[in-house]
């Protein structure tokens, strides 16, 4: 008897046990917290100007294809109409080829006719460009490229992804739903491009200028500047308990307890600083790039023309640059062209950027200026025993941005850089000095 009673105490103990575990399963799967409470206390939804797909800022700067000669481009309308054709294509049976991509390689592609160069300022990793282009395999690397070549053999298709930096590249084939009107769109939107030129070099970056003198806009804006305070409303969880705090003539502080946004009067520009989210952990380049994108966007913090161009998954570190008519705008001063953005552990770690704008209805003058061609550039180069032309992985043009403060006007003047080393350099055919401005 007492053994039998010990065991009905164990079946007891065991049904309430399993009664308690159903109880707590069902608690969790049905629990709903009160996220409506939550927020309200922890952010203040602020969208400072733009929220922007990942295709508006994963765009190439320049555009080589041949057909019966060498033709390419830099202009934004160009780009956008190539990219409008491209958007129906889809991209599959991505491929890591064991071979290293040389110089070689992609001289044999680009001499064939109806093959297509794009350049990418950064490294971009495929599981963002499916964002531009779809791709159809189910498992997408991790890798990332900065040249695209795109080549015809009869009627397939193929691209090649190539990462310069470590000499590996990827090729795929490409679905293309309408074949004849692709062909059209190229045979007519090749006539619309500039006459190019090859540069003999060592290196596998492809170097091609433009054969003729250009004409670019020299434009002159109004400054005007987004209220920093509205940046406090956007980044702080909660504004109220921001203490303000003015250092010096030119600078301010605002700091909780967790962050700290430090604002530059003068250059307008403003540092935030999150210090208990800093990582050291190394970062997969997709998902950084997604995580600054995203952040940026939480806050539609896109107040001009912003382009990706560079990511260091190492430092979790990214930046995108300010464009203007397409062009990449470089700064002769400490005034920032460019959003820097450090993502740390599970939020933003250090965030820098400018708080001015550029906005269209800002400009109060423009005027054309002619540059020397891209060859003109390249003959001066040969005879200039500061630069080695065997080094250099492109020359295009771009924007100086010069701040006149005393009447609050930014400046942008039309001009040639270099670049060497993934570093670009301002060339002035008028003068030996070489500026520096960094976009990687």
């Amino acid at each position: 008897m007492g053994l039998k009673y010990i065991e009905t105490i164990k079946s007891v103990l065991l049904f309430v046990l399993v009664m308690i575990s159903v109880a707590l399963t069902f608690t969790i799967w049905t629990y709903t917290p009160n996220h409506e409470t939550l927020d309200s206390a922890k952010t203040i939804d602020i969208s400072i100007a733009e929220k922007k797909k990942v295709e508006q800022l994963i765009t190439p700067y320049k555009a080589i294809y041949r057909n019966d000669v060498l033709r390419g481009t830099h202009e934004e309308v160009r780009l956008n109409e190539l990219f409008e054709e491209m958007k129906d294509w889809s991209i599959r049976d991505l491929t890591l080829e064991r071979e290293q991509f040389t110089k070689e390689r992609v001289d044999e592609l680009m001499n064939a006719d109806q093959s297509l160069l794009l350049y990418y300022f950064g490294e971009v990793p495929f599981r963002i460009f499916e964002n531009v282009i779809p791709v159809q395999d189910g498992n997408i690397p991790e890798g990332t490229f900065d040249r695209l070549v795109v080549t015809r053999l009869a009627d397939q298709i193929e691209m090649h992804f190539i990462n310069r930096k470590h000499e590996y590249y990827y090729t795929s084939t490409v679905s293309v739903p309408q074949l004849k009107r692709t062909e059209d769109f190229f045979l007519t939107w090749a006539n619309e491009l500039d006459v190019y030129e090859k540069v003999l070099g060592n290196t596998i970056a492809y170097l091609a200028i433009p054969q003729n003198k250009l004409t670019i806009n020299q434009n002159m804006y109004y400054q005007e500047e987004i209220t920093p305070t509205r940046f406090r409303d956007a980044l702080f969880s909660d504004p109220n308990a921001v203490r303000r705090s003015q250092i010096g003539t030119v600078q301010e502080e605002y700091a909780d307890n967790h962050a700290l946004m430090t604002i530059d009067m003068q250059t307008k520009q403003l540092n935030y600083v999150y210090p208990s989210a800093e990582s050291n952990e190394i970062s997969i380049p997709s998902e950084l790039l997604y995580q600054s994108i995203d952040f940026i966007n939480e806050h539609g913090g896109w107040t001009d023309d912003y382009r990706y161009v560079y990511m260091n998954p190492i430092t979790r570190y990214t930046r995108f640059k300010l464009f203007v008519e397409g062009l990449p705008v470089h700064s002769e001063t400490k005034v920032s062209t460019e959003i820097v953005q450090q993502y740390g552990d599970g939020r933003v770690f250090r965030y820098t950027r400018p708080y001015y704008t550029f906005d269209a209805t800002l400009l109060i003058e423009r005027n054309l200026i002619t540059l020397p061609s891209g060859v003109e550039v390249i003959e001066h180069m040969k005879r200039n025993p500061s630069v080695n032309l065997e080094t250099i992985e492109d020359v295009i043009v771009g924007y100086i941005m010069q701040p006149d403060f005393d009447n609050r006007l930014f400046k942008l003047i039309p001009a040639w850089f270099y670049s060497v080393n993934g570093v670009w350099h301002h060339y002035d055919l008028e003068e030996t000095g070489v500026a520096r401005y960094g976009l990687g």
